[in-house]
């Protein structure tokens, strides 16, 4: 069985992403969205992880680390469940506003993991005659 590389682990962690960016933007119009996203988001970080071949991270690091992007979401998070009180527009503000913290911490989480992986980039040896 081929190893697999860090390349293909950097593929599948940006389509694990976008999936849940995309699910975000699907479902963060319906009210009290923000709380179940925000776990959605944990189960992302856990997936990215495994993909990465990262088997045990500390929660609270990765936290630190994020702070900024956590700290967004969190004060986002709260303020969009205000927006999303506004029919239509307040649902499309807040859809929007769930699948970009998601593509943020995605994106984050992505650097955070591949530092960490144990994979390495497939290498082609090539013979000179």
């Amino acid at each position: 069985m081929e190893e697999r590389t860090l390349s293909q682990a950097d593929r599948e962690a940006k389509q694990l992403v976008a999936n849940w960016t995309t699910g975000a933007a699907l479902t963060g119009w319906i009210p009290g969205s923000t709380f179940f996203l925000t776990a959605a988001d944990t189960a992302m970080i856990t997936q990215v992880a495994n993909v990465y071949e990262v088997e045990a991270f500390d929660m609270q690091h990765l936290t630190s680390t994020l702070g900024g992007a956590v700290a967004s979401a969190i004060a986002g998070g709260a303020i969009t469940e205000i927006v999303g009180l506004i029919p239509v527009v307040g649902w499309a503000i807040k859809s929007a506003a769930m699948a970009a913290k998601a593509s943020v911490i995605g994106g984050e989480i992505i650097k955070y993991f591949r530092k960490r992986s144990p994979l390495k980039n497939k290498t082609i040896d090539i013979e000179i005659e």
